[in-house]
């Protein structure tokens, strides 16, 4: 897995999140994205993907202690930040029912769609 993304959504509202319990897979539908390589916004609807995890993790951002992904995942609204360490994905995320997340991903395939 990259160490840095070559794309971003910061400030960005999610259109669409889908989840896809059997098959370990993440989409997330945006109107737009910054692209990292010439710091501009890209005004393209695309969809980011994380897929295949080995293993995946959630807790309310206020909590100390990681539980299964699907205890607090809800339907996405903003992805707030995103930090690779090593081959690890870690999100925070804030909720259509305004909570905030903080969400770890192992092992993840990443990709980005148009």
């Amino acid at each position: 897995m990259e160490k840095k993304l070559e794309y971003s959504f910061d400030d960005e509202v999610a259109k669409k999140f889908c989840y896809d319990i059997d098959n370990r897979k993440l989409e997330v539908h945006f109107s737009g994205y910054y692209d990292a390589s010439s710091s501009q916004y890209i005004e393209k609807p695309c969809i980011w993907v994380i897929e295949n995890w080995s293993d995946a993790k959630s807790k309310l951002s206020s909590e100390n202690t990681y539980i299964d992904l699907e205890k607090n995942l809800g339907i996405i609204s903003m992805i707030l930040s995103v930090e690779v360490i090593g081959n690890s994905l870690a999100l925070t995320i804030n909720t259509i029912d305004n909570r905030y997340i903080d969400l770890v991903f192992y092992d993840p395939q990443l990709g980005l769609q148009y």
